[in-house]
Order: structure tokens, then sequence, then C-alpha cells
């Protein structure tokens, strides 16, 4: 009961901040004649909100979505490398828009993997680490992302930053819903809150784990770990 109240709080409080701004922003337009720089630069603002409270409820239709229904089965199988380029790219699009200059997003040298399981929640969680390394690291530096294929048979994908990194008391709450290291630069870089609940509940669904190894001041990294009956290597496909 506890946990469903705070998740309404939170909840609510998400929404009324960009709610809050555009409202106003609307009566401003609907009661003061504006030049045409002034009506510009208002509707920009109303539609950058905007999209904040629509990435918020896309985020919360997602965790639902992944909480009500049932885990995922052998599925199709699917190369890691394929999925790897799609984030790389998504994550290099996102940083040519929020950072100057763009960061120096790498692959690692990974092996050629074949990865079991739902390929639409896999992207979400491998785009939510990625998008995280964007944000969080300082313009122009370096984020690194690849697959393993561990000793054990079980895969690892990571994405490695040289932002400001984690001290070690925020790591085993960074899952929890709404739970920010930096409140303030979260929202300056248009994070939900959710991202990581959702990779959460991704891995989890898969039968794997989600480690994170940080070092403030050198940055931080985060592995997305799925079982050796998820993963096979390119030889037995």
């Amino acid at each position: 009961e506890t946990m469903r109240r705070d998740f309404v709080a939170n909840v609510s409080h998400e929404i009324r901040t960009p709610l809050t701004v555009l409202s106003g922003f609307v009566e401003t337009m609907q009661s003061l004649p504006l030049e045409e720089a002034d009506r510009t630069r208002y509707l920009g603002l109303m539609a950058q909100q905007a999209q904040r409270m629509q990435t918020l409820v896309s985020d919360l239709l997602t965790l639902s979505r992944l909480e009500g229904s049932p885990a995922p089965g052998a599925g199709e199988w699917i190369a890691a490398r394929e999925l790897l380029e799609h984030v790389l790219q998504e994550a290099r699009g996102l940083s040519a828009v929020i950072a100057e200059p763009p960061h120096d997003i790498a692959a690692d040298a990974d092996e050629e993997i074949w990865i079991s399981g739902a390929k639409t929640e896999l992207l979400s969680a491998m785009s939510n680490l990625m998008s995280n390394a964007v944000r969080y690291t300082p313009p122009g530096r370096k984020i690194s992302a690849g697959w393993t294929h561990r000793e054990d048979g079980s895969a690892e994908f990571h994405v490695r930053d040289t932002g400001p990194g984690i001290a070690a008391e925020h790591i085993p709450r960074l899952t929890e819903r709404f739970y920010r290291v930096d409140r303030s630069r979260s929202r300056e870089t248009g994070g939900t809150g959710l991202g990581l609940a959702i990779v959460k509940h991704v891995v989890q669904r898969h039968g794997g784990q989600l480690d994170v190894t940080s070092e403030l001041g050198k940055g931080s990294t985060f592995m997305l770990v799925l079982p050796a009956s998820r993963v096979r290597a390119r030889s037995r496909r």
C-alpha cells in the first residue's frame, strides 16, 4: 500500500511540472498579443514539455505491459550484433541532438552470438542503458558498448561511459522507479526516472540480471547479463 501511494505521488509530481508550464504558456498565448518570435519560442517550449509528458506516459505503459504479461519463452533467435548496431545508431542520433561536440560512441570488439528472447524488450533495455550513458556523459567523451560471450555460456551486453560516476550508496537503488542520483541533471536531460526500472524488468523476465560498477570521476559500466539457455554461439545456430 505504501509503494502504491508513493508511486501515485511520484507520477503526479512528474506530470505536474510540465503540465503547469504548458498551461501557463497556453494562457499567455490566449490573453496577450505576441510577436512572431515570442510565439515561436513559446510553442517550442510547449512542444518540449508535451514531449516530456508523452515520454513519461510511454515509459509507464511499458512498465505496465512488462508487469502484466507472461515472461517471454524461447522466442526468436536474434543476432546480438544486429541489436548492438541498432542501439549504437540510436545513441549517436541522440548525442548529435543534445551534445556539442557529440560523444565518441564506439562498438567494443564483440563475438558473433545469437540471443533468444523478445526483440522489442531487449532493444528497449539496451536503448535505455545507451541513452543514459549519452545523457550523463559530458559532451565529446567516449562511450562504448558490446556483447561478450562469457565462459559459463551466458552473454553480457555492457555499456561503458566516462561520465561522473555513481557513488556506491546509490547503486543498490538505481532500479527503483523515479529514483535519481541527480534530480536536476536528470530533468535537464529529459530523463523520466523509469529507464532502469524498465531494464531491470526486461532482464529479469529473460532470466538474467543487471550489474553495475562505477567509480566517481571515472565513469560507470552497466552490464545486462542473459543466461546460457538464451545464448548460442554463431557456429551452433
